[in-house]
């Protein structure tokens, strides 16, 4: 590309390669999907201040691979090349999912300590999600229409529209994961059967 436009130069400009700043993706140094781990350590203590528990950062943590699958599924199925935007549209999703979820489990926990007892875990769920539906929707819906300009005409720019692509994928099927898995890895859906007194 450099040799044929090169020839189209008007007199006393020139072109060249500059092999000081130039760039490819992941080919020798993978040191930039270290992030994602360390995005992880983060999310998990920070999530952990705010619950107060251990145990809880591990259930929203838990629905950041499942969104991830949106991401995959977007680029295979519409043959994009993963470049830096596809791997930051790996580190906002965590963001946004990690939010919706704790908007969910954060009433959650409001709703079980409110009702003390009387309220299945299932129950509270499905109020917690009633509860915090609308904002998240209104996210999620915010943010594909915000990346949605990415997407549209001829030219697609090489880190826009995979991070415009991947973020859309992974945001569908995180607020589906939201709603179906996060309850899974809750327990929620548990029965406990308590033994009888052999007497």
């Amino acid at each position: 590309n450099i040799e044929e436009f090169s020839k189209t130069l008007p007199m006393g400009y020139t072109i060249e390669k500059d092999k000081n700043r130039y760039f490819w993706w992941g080919e020798k140094d993978k040191k930039q999907y270290l992030l994602l781990p360390l995005i992880f350590v983060i999310i998990y203590f920070t999530t952990s201040i705010l619950f107060n528990s251990l145990r809880q950062p591990f259930h929203i943590m838990s629905v950041i691979p499942i969104s991830f699958i949106g991401i995959f599924l977007t680029f295979y199925l519409f043959d994009l090349t993963f470049d830096q935007g596809g791997f930051a549209s790996f580190i906002l999703l965590s963001g946004i999912t990690i939010n919706a979820n704790i908007y969910v489990l954060d009433e959650y926990n409001n709703i079980r300590r409110k009702y003390k007892g009387r309220i299945s875990p299932l129950k509270a769920y499905l109020k917690a999600w009633n509860a915090k539906l609308s904002p998240i929707f209104l996210t999620i819906t915010s943010t594909i229409l915000g990346f949605t300009p990415f997407l549209l005409g001829e030219y697609k720019e090489a880190f826009r529209f995979p991070l415009a692509a991947g973020t859309i994928g992974g945001l569908i099927v995180s607020f589906i994961a939201t709603f179906l898995f996060l309850p899974l890895f809750m327990g929620v859906g548990k029965t406990v059967i308590k033994k009888k007194d052999p007497a």
